[in-house]
């Protein structure tokens, strides 16, 4: 990719687009023209060397600022999803409570998918269980509708009888005194208990006093289901402030964040992210990201948020939310970042713990006994076959998780090599499916296995450095005694009860397998048209023999009868039938 004839100096936010015109990254600048062109110099790292050599084509868009860049970029961010992009793990997947404040007679309900002017929202949370406990206790304090009624009913469902609807379908509660109740819902989900909690009580009494027993009694229980859940949530600042303190942990490309929630000086909450950085961007970039996509279409956002560490386009983020951003450096709000901190690195453990408990023991123990940087998860296996360099084929296996992909296996037929050269001819393969993943920007693996010893390993090694790529683990294995040589010419035997080798072999074999029939099924198509079909006596068994035994139709020509006859199956009486018949057709 070159760079553009002509880039504005202007702000605005930049698409690096793949063959297909799809965004791969999408990113923001305050002068468009200097940005993009930093991804072109030798000196731009991962990030900018894996961009360029995956796009084909940047575009751009103008905006009037860098806060109007932030917010755009946001948004393209959340519709094209491009993938190497800082981007929330399973981000379609995090529900949110939303209140339908556009219907008549609003709802509460758990939701994945906010439409932006249409109802209240809060969230995202991170547990949809949780979600709804809340959910049912907001039933019990403050009970609205949960059907989505089209046509109104004749009489009251039995969520009125038991007191978990106020049945507005039927007339049993203004549309005053529902909303009351929505807006309640509202002022709790803030975190505003203590408001709630004194109007309650006025309530009460009031009901009290004006002899409704029955009422003040359903007030009363209320009143008590909110002190209980109050007395779980420590007093942290008696000044009543909401805020939100945030911390960070990870590396490698994995990052958890967590948020801290204070309502009305309460510790109200705690929700952890899991979050993308496929080209190892790092913390400052990772924060900025959830700032935005995090708080940006909620409702109700903390005016003070509390991080780590201060970055670069702190500024930027603070306008656009319409907050204040900053580092504590003492006092609660310190200790408060100490506790989201050591949360955030409990949940990356846990992170980790549960993707190594998904790998099986196989990868992990080929892992440990190669000692890769991380587990070995996609292997592809890589096979020649060949007889005296005709009808020369190569296999690619691929395997996940210690099993089969049968629907990644490819297959390739040798285009550049003549003869016999097993060893170019892995080179070709090798080198055919690796720039295939980089043009198609597919999942690389993370070891190579070739089927063969020394030589073998030694051109698989000098294809990726050829190719200028680093970080590619390569292995290859020898039959009979399953020899590992490794790259740094050393030589593995493993034990022949090790489920590493049990791994190896398997994928050995079956690049082994997917070769040969390959081959096969060329060379039978070779024997499927020939002037043999039409000889009497001589049927598909007998015509491959002939055919795998000469090599080609055009050499059984020039065989004499006593040639023909070393052919398992081809007697006198039938090999001069054949001698006959060729040299009649010849």
């Amino acid at each position: 990719m070159k760079i553009p004839d002509y880039l504005p100096e202007n702000p605005g936010v930049y698409l690096f687009l793949d063959k297909e015109g799809k965004p791969i990254y999408i990113g923001k600048a305050k002068n468009l023209k200097k940005r993009i062109k930093q991804y072109f110099r030798k000196d731009a790292g991962l990030k900018g060397s894996t961009i360029i050599r995956k796009a084909v084509e940047v575009k751009y868009i103008i905006t009037d600022s860098e806060i109007e860049a932030l917010l755009l970029e946001d948004t393209l961010i959340k519709k094209h999803k491009p993938r190497y992009n800082i981007n929330l793990k399973d981000d379609k997947k995090y529900p949110y409570i939303k209140v339908s404040t556009e219907e008549e007679f609003p709802r509460v309900f758990l939701t994945r998918k906010i439409v932006q002017g249409k109802g209240v929202y809060f969230g995202p949370y991170t547990s949809a269980k949780s979600v709804k406990r809340t959910l049912r206790l907001l039933q019990k304090l403050f009970p609205l509708r949960t059907c989505r009624y089209k046509k109104l009913p004749d009489k009251e469902c039995l969520d009125y009888h038991i007191g978990r609807c106020p049945a507005p379908c039927t007339g049993r509660i203004s549309r005053e005194k529902y909303n009351e109740n929505v807006q309640k819902v509202i002022s709790f989900l803030q975190g505003r208990t203590e408001e709630l909690e004194e109007e309650l009580e006025r309530e009460m009494w009031r009901a009290s006093e004006g002899q409704e027993f029955e009422r003040a009694a359903v007030l009363r229980d209320r009143l008590f289901a909110l002190r209980n859940l109050k007395r779980s949530q420590n007093v942290i600042f008696p000044d009543k402030r909401n805020l939100d303190i945030i911390n960070i942990a990870g590396d490698r490309g994995l990052w958890i964040i967590a948020v801290l929630q204070i309502r009305m000086g309460r510790m109200f909450g705690k929700e952890t992210f899991a979050i993308n950085d496929p080209l190892q961007e790092g913390p400052e970039s990772v924060l900025e990201y959830f700032l935005i996509r995090y708080y940006r279409d909620l409702d109700f956002t903390p005016p003070v948020i509390c991080i780590p560490e201060e970055f670069k386009g702190m500024e930027k983020v603070e306008k656009a939310l319409g907050v204040t951003v900053k580092k504590p450096v003492r006092g609660k709000e310190k200790r408060l970042l100490l506790m989201a901190k050591k949360n955030a690195s409990v949940e990356l453990e846990g992170y980790r713990l549960k993707v190594k408990r998904s790998i099986p023991g196989s990868v992990l123990e080929l892992q440990r006994h190669l000692k890769l940087k991380n587990p070995p998860k996609r292997i592809e296996g890589f096979d020649i076959s060949n007889i005296s360099g005709r009808d020369a084929v190569g296999s690619c296996v691929v395997f996940v998780n210690g099993k089969p992909l049968k629907g990644e296996y490819r297959r390739f037929k040798i285009k550049s090599i003549k003869g016999i050269d097993d060893y170019r001819m892995m080179g070709e393969v090798i080198s055919r499916r690796i720039l295939r993943i980089l043009k198609e920007g597919k999942t690389p693996p993370d070891l190579i296995l070739v089927d063969g010893g020394k030589g073998q390993l030694k051109v698989a090694m000098n294809v990726i450095e050829s190719l200028g790529l680093e970080g590619y683990n390569v292995l290859a294995i020898a039959k009979r005694f399953e020899t590992l040589y490794m790259p740094d010419g050393s030589v593995l035997q493993l034990p022949p009860d090790s489920p590493a080798i049990h791994l190896l072999k398997h994928v050995r074999d079956e690049a082994h397998r997917f070769a040969i029939g390959y081959h096969r099924k060329l060379r039978r198509k070779k024997v499927k048209y020939s002037v043999l079909d039409t000889i009497p006596g001589i049927g598909e068994k007998k015509k491959r023999n002939l055919i795998l035994f000469f090599g080609s139709e055009k050499k059984i020509e020039g065989a004499s009868i006593y040639d023909l006859m070393k052919v398992r199956g081809i007697g006198p009486v039938l090999a001069r039938i054949i001698y006959e018949k060729f040299h009649k057709v010849y």
